[in-house]
């Protein structure tokens, strides 16, 4: 009979522990999956080009600014010389018109207008006595010396072909005889020109570089103008916006790491064409982030800056930290991350975790389990 009583009582007992044997723990976690993610950046040129020299392979890790590949820079920097000396030039334009005419070149203005005009009086109103008596002087002075040498020279040929005188001694009295009568020639002309005139195409002409030379003086004089001098400050801006961009584009040959971290993707080989645009990804292997997705009751335990454990199917129990850093604004029906129908109609919030403190034992690809907090009881 006690057995029988006891039986009872037991089951009472049984029966008023079991909601507290149900009841959740306050500690326990709702689990959700996700695949980490490694955040990176794109790099590349922005113009494109031949591949000249590869210097990291997928996995190296670089720091930043390290040199990731080169393109063939030869067109690139004539261009950039040839923009140098353009800039140069327009540079020394711009300060000579800024500067104005200096004394010197005054001078050699005022010099030349006035040889100019002195040359166009002189074929207007044609040579003076004096002139014409030094040319007639000239030409009898040649015309003496031209029939002496002459007369040297027949009588050295005389000699010559009795073989009384050497042939350099003939050969000189040649040449003297020549020299002679080529000074006689020129006395000549300039006399008969003297005599003549000028013709009226050279005094047309000499008319017209008499205004030339005059009209450069009074440029000289008057100093540049506002808008000489401001086209040439335009031309040397210009220049140096041309020259920036040169050295642009030379630096674009050249692909560096903008950050340190480790090179993800890079498959190209000395040789190779590349378009304009992304040719490798760097990733920073300490900055990993996972997306998982959470129902709609757990986003009232969830707060951004909170920290929420991890485990990886790699590293077994071991347990890993990630803070939120973003909860979707907008709930989502098909996250990439569901895989059964049921799970599949629930309506789900997006929540992105920063991956801290896991040296180097996470990396991307791999599948991490979020343990979430209990939504709060209402």
């Amino acid at each position: 009979m006690p057995k029988r009583t006891a039986f009872p009582l037991v089951c009472a007992a049984l029966c008023a522990l079991a909601p507290c044997a149900c009841k959740p723990m306050q500690d326990a976690r709702i689990a959700v999956t996700g695949q980490i993610r490694g955040k990176g950046v794109d790099v590349g040129s922005r113009v494109g080009g031949r591949v000249a020299e590869v210097t990291a392979r997928e996995g190296d890790a670089v720091r930043a600014g390290d040199v990731l590949l080169r393109l063939e820079d030869s067109d690139a920097a004539a261009l950039v010389r040839a923009a140098e000396a353009d800039l140069a030039r327009t540079e020394a334009m711009a300060a000579k018109l800024d500067r104005g005419a200096t004394e010197e070149q005054l001078r050699q203005a005022e010099s030349a207008a006035k040889a100019a005009e002195e040359r166009l009086r002189l074929l207007e109103n044609g040579a003076r006595a004096e002139e014409k008596r030094a040319a007639q002087a000239a030409v009898d002075a040649a015309a003496s010396a031209d029939a002496t040498a002459s007369a040297d020279f027949g009588r050295i040929t005389t000699l010559h072909a009795r073989g009384a005188v050497s042939k350099s001694d003939f050969d000189r009295a040649r040449t003297a005889a020549d020299a002679a009568a080529a000074q006689l020639r020129i006395a000549r002309e300039k006399l008969d020109a003297l005599v003549t005139g000028a013709r009226d195409e050279e005094i047309g002409m000499a008319r017209a570089d008499r205004d030339r030379a005059a009209a450069a003086l009074d440029e000289v004089r008057r100093g540049p103008r506002d808008e000489d001098k401001a086209a040439a400050g335009a031309a040397r801006d210009a220049a140096a916006a041309a020259l920036e961009r040169a050295r642009v584009n030379l630096g674009e040959m050249t692909v560096t790491a903008p950050s340190p971290g480790v090179v993800e993707s890079l498959d190209l080989r000395p040789g190779d064409l590349v378009k304009p645009g992304a040719v490798a990804r760097i990733v920073d292997p300490e900055d990993l982030e996972v997306t998982v997705y959470a129902g709609a009751a757990l986003l009232g335990g969830l707060r951004v800056g909170q920290k929420i454990p991890l485990t990886a199917d790699a590293h077994g129990a071991e347990r890993f930290e990630g803070e939120v850093t973003r909860i979707a604004s907008e709930g989502e029906y098909t996250p990439r991350n569901l895989q059964t129908e049921e799970e599949r109609v629930q309506q789900v919030f997006a929540v992105k975790l920063r991956l801290h403190s896991h040296g180097g034992k996470l990396r991307a690809g791999m599948t991490v389990t979020a343990h979430m907090p209990d939504p709060p009881e209402k």
